[in-house]
């Protein structure tokens, strides 16, 4: 019984152990940052396929769901993305109680690099839900956006 008592408390420990929910939305937070650094560094679709999860849902305007990481891939595959810079920052992120699922909202913005119509720019809305994978890293299970946001108003 005495060789039984330090591996029973360390188990009673960990089952104890309670998340940091701070330090799970930064980490979540970051993830979201990493993620449209990869899209400047790598191209969007890239970025799009190392974030994701295999049973990634993405929602675009005028389209039918996207599901799953082939379809997503299939897709990529018929379009460029060597015309526009996608980036985007999150406003906010939670993770639930759970820590292995989150959401993270922001802005982003499309700069158009190439082309008749270089330089111009539109920004939007994002939400993307994330899940932690086996491995502990934050993968996009659904991600969807919004275009059309007003540039901010100025008072003088």
């Amino acid at each position: 019984m005495k060789k039984l008592f330090p591996v029973l408390l360390i188990l009673l420990m960990s089952c104890n152990t309670k998340l940091n929910m701070e330090e799970e939305n930064e980490k979540l937070l970051q993830a979201d940052i990493n993620f449209s650094y990869r899209s400047v560094e790598a191209g969007n679709h890239q970025a799009f396929l190392e974030f994701a999860s295999p049973d990634v849902v993405l929602l675009r305007p005028n389209s039918y769901p996207v599901v799953g990481k082939k379809a997503m891939k299939d897709l990529y595959e018929e379009l460029s993305d060597s015309s526009y810079r996608l980036t985007w920052k999150p406003s906010y992120g939670k993770v639930a109680k759970s820590g292995d699922l989150g959401y993270t909202f922001g802005i982003y913005l499309l700069e158009l690099i190439e082309g008749d119509q270089k330089g111009q720019t539109q920004q939007g809305t994002y939400c993307t839900i994330w899940e932690k994978n086996d491995k502990g890293e934050w993968r996009f299970v659904l991600d969807t956006g919004n275009q059309g946001l007003e540039e901010p108003k100025t008072t003088e």
